[in-house]
């Protein structure tokens, strides 16, 4: 039998009213019959409550954790068919990383009915690993899918709520335009096309992996314009559509550029014989590695002075996303400087000249409040843009 929690209104003698949980179930006859969370203030107590219903009830089988999670995100699987057919993801970078997750589960909890494992025990479990809290919720998450994946195995059990635990990570932050102009300069660079390569991430607000899969047909000369039409996965294949996209709505976008910036682009496309259909940016014929880009760009900041430290760069760890290269540096004001910086850095300063609404479909995004995420605000730059307050200000007293 499956149960589904839901929340509606009860007036109270006294006139006020509340909000109650509930759930309903279909009956033998198809009739949908409703019932009360006893004591359920919350929507997680609500569907802890009726999933201790779920697991009471008779119909479902003792199928194993192990039974589901063995032949999920494999490819060729029924359950990559499903994905497939449902329009979920189907990266092979994110199957694989889910794969993995799906392993550790399986060592932990696969011999464990999955109507029998308790959210708080693994709850607890997450709290005694030390990982981030990114990966401890990517852990969960993919546990909330083995649980979605039981219907297949006949087990009619509902998902369980599980906490959000806390990310650490700190979000890039920007360039100054000191930072800009000192970190700019292609002798930082080990070649031009790196150059070149960080020079159109900023211009343009792109993302990293959309750098790597530019084009010389994407680039509209005569407008200083470029058509963003896909990005560049880990293994360096190229789709068709763009990160918020699908094959279906690939959601493509245009991006004004600087004349400085395509004026460049032309010389050095011209200047290496770099066909329409090849990559702008590429290493042996293959579109820059995204370990290597990340790599060279923050040697370019230790040349330009804005960051100190080194770093050394593997390559038995290419394969990897990040390698186990340092790819950030924390600056001693609290800052967070990436390639991502180079976004963060473009959108803020769009903002500044632009309607958020024309920024948002400048850089790919769905909604304004992801533009307002990004645009964030110099203390060096705010301070310049107050100054003609001075006067005001020695006048107080």
């Amino acid at each position: 039998m499956e149960f589904h929690v839901f929340k509606k209104p009860k007036k109270l003698k006294s006139g006020k009213t509340v909000y109650r949980w509930y759930y309903y179930y279909l009956d033998e006859n198809k009739k949908q019959v409703q019932k009360a969370c006893k004591g359920c203030k919350t929507r997680k107590e609500a569907e802890d409550y009726i999933r201790s219903l779920s697991c009471a009830d008779d119909s479902s089988p003792a199928v194993r954790v192990r039974d589901i999670a063995q032949n999920m995100f494999l490819p060729n699987s029924d359950h990559m068919d499903r994905r497939r057919q449902l329009g979920k993801p189907l990266d092979f970078g994110t199957m694989r990383q889910a794969r993995h997750f799906a392993e550790a589960i399986i060592e932990t909890w696969g011999d464990i009915s999955i109507a029998q494992v308790d959210p708080a025990e693994i709850t607890k479990f997450l709290f005694s690993v030390d990982r981030s809290g990114s990966w401890k919720n990517r852990y969960t998450s993919i546990f909330r899918e083995i649980y979605a994946e039981a219907k297949w195995y006949g087990c009619k059990i509902q998902p369980p709520h599980f906490d959000w635990f806390r990310q650490e990570s700190k979000k890039a932050d920007i360039f100054t335009t000191g930072e800009l102009k000192r970190l700019f300069v292609p002798e930082n660079f080990p070649s031009r096309t790196l150059y070149l390569f960080f020079l159109l991430c900023l211009s343009g607000g792109l993302r990293l992996g959309e750098t790597r899969a530019v084009r010389p047909k994407q680039i509209l000369f005569e407008r200083n314009a470029l058509i963003v039409d896909g990005f560049c996965k880990e293994d360096g294949s190229r789709t068709t559509y763009n990160k918020t996209g699908s094959p279906d709505n690939p959601r493509f976008r245009i991006v004004l550029l600087p004349g400085f910036t395509t004026t460049q682009l032309a010389e050095y496309i011209l200047e290496n014989g770099i066909s329409l259909e090849d990559f702008c940016f590429s290493i042996d014929g293959k579109p820059v590695k995204r370990a290597y880009a990340q790599y060279t760009f923050r040697l370019a900041m230790e040349k330009a002075g804005t960051i100190r430290s080194s770093v050394e760069y593997r390559k038995s760890d290419e394969h990897k996303p990040g390698g186990n290269v340092l790819t950030s540096s924390l600056m001693p004001d609290g800052r967070r400087l990436c390639v991502h910086s180079l976004r963060y850095t473009y959108v803020t300063r769009m903002r500044r000249e632009l309607p958020a609404e024309l920024v948002m479909k400048m850089v790919g995004h769905t909604k304004v409040d992801m533009t307002d995420y990004y645009t964030k605000k110099a203390l060096e730059e705010s301070l310049a843009g107050i100054m003609d307050a001075v006067g005001a200000v020695d006048n107080l007293f």
